[in-house]
């Protein structure tokens, strides 16, 4: 008699393993705590010997406890705490025969040991489950003389009303928390996947896919890309070291993320090259974030390499006519980068 739910099963930090043993111990403190007020009340009801008022006291005040402790000192406390609940399913098992089948206590029994089965680990350890429970149920009925009394009075329903409201209701809260913070650490997947961990920006994937989105939905009618490049990033590298160039890649991504607005999308394209798309802006607008971008990135300093002088290269495009381009758009851009470059860099040029 013991619900202890770990919805997760296979803990893989140690914060994990502390979080499944703190549930455990709740869940089967309070599951034996009601489950044992049930029982006790049956047993009373029928005349059940002092020896099993004993070992009930025992196992429903004593065992969380002890169970805890051990599993708080275990490597695999999630594996381990299965196996204890191997064992308490085969109490469950001895408490249904020694109430003589009392029915509803002994259905709500063998209920809640299925939720909780199912939860732990699925069909497979549900029917590990059953089977030890059944197995122990039959031991425990012979034991008891095959008493078999499965009527109920009003005393022995009203001792299971608190299992049957309470302890659903707590799993239930319980569940809803799992799949809320399921939700919010699926979102932080989503995010660690399409950002780009140096400069903060989209990767290169996922920004083409949400530009080409955008433009499907005709979202950015009115846009203007920026193709930017960080002038002889190369030679930043050979001369200031790789750690250096990383600080200048995270500096001109959050130079980047503090001249967008909300709707505009902002990628790291390549090693050294970034793409912007400013939606709903004109190219006298665009060309006053394009500056705003270079003349930043061109007063920097970096801790680093306190010699070293960072400038930007960006071309400017204007949103094509055909909501598919997207290359092509990439195509008008990369063609003003390259005219900037020509030009003499640090400076941003206008596709024609």
């Amino acid at each position: 008699m013991s619900f202890d739910v770990l919805p997760v099963t296979n803990a893989t930090t140690a914060d994990d393993s502390r979080r499944v043993v703190r549930r455990s111990h709740g869940l089967r403190t309070l599951g034996l705590t009601l489950g044992g007020l049930m029982v006790a009340t049956v047993l009373y009801r029928r005349g059940v010997p002092a020896s099993a008022w004993v070992m009930l006291g025992v196992y429903a005040l004593a065992w969380p406890h002890v169970a805890w402790l051990v599993l708080r000192r275990s490597s695999e406390p999630v594996a381990l705490d299965q196996r204890f609940f191997i064992c308490d399913a085969a109490m469950g098992g001895v408490w249904i025969a020694l109430m003589q089948f009392s029915l509803l206590p002994s259905m709500l029994l063998a209920t809640m040991f299925a939720i909780t089965l199912i939860a732990l680990d699925g069909r497979w350890l549900l029917l590990r489950g059953l089977v030890i429970q059944a197995v122990a149920c039959c031991v425990a009925a012979v034991a008891n003389g095959l008493s078999f009394s499965p009527a109920n009075d009003t005393v022995e329903v009203l001792a299971s009303l608190p299992l049957l409201v309470i302890f659903p209701m707590t799993l239930g809260a319980i569940m809803r928390g799992l799949a809320r913070r399921v939700r919010i650490q699926n979102r932080q997947l989503l995010r660690m996947s399409s950002i780009d961990s140096l400069s903060g920006l989209l990767n290169r994937k996922h920004w083409e896919d949400a530009v080409t989105a955008v433009m499907l939905r005709h979202c950015c009618e009115d846009a203007v890309m920026l193709l930017i490049d960080i002038d002889q990033f190369k030679h930043i590298n050979d001369q200031h070291g790789h750690t250096a160039g990383d600080e200048v890649i995270r500096h001109v991504g959050a130079i980047i993320r503090g001249s967008l607005r909300e709707g505009d999308l902002a990628g790291r394209y390549g090693g050294d090259e970034f793409a912007v798309v400013l939606c709903g802006i004109d190219m006298h607008a665009a060309a006053t974030v394009a500056e705003r971008i270079r003349s930043g990135a061109a007063c920097s300093l970096f801790e680093r390499a306190p010699g070293l002088h960072c400038t930007l290269s960006i071309g400017l495009a204007r949103s094509p006519a055909a909501a598919n381009s997207t290359r092509e758009w990439v195509k008008d851009a990369d063609a003003a980068l390259y005219r900037a470059k020509l030009a003499g860099r640090n400076r941003f040029v206008i596709a024609n």
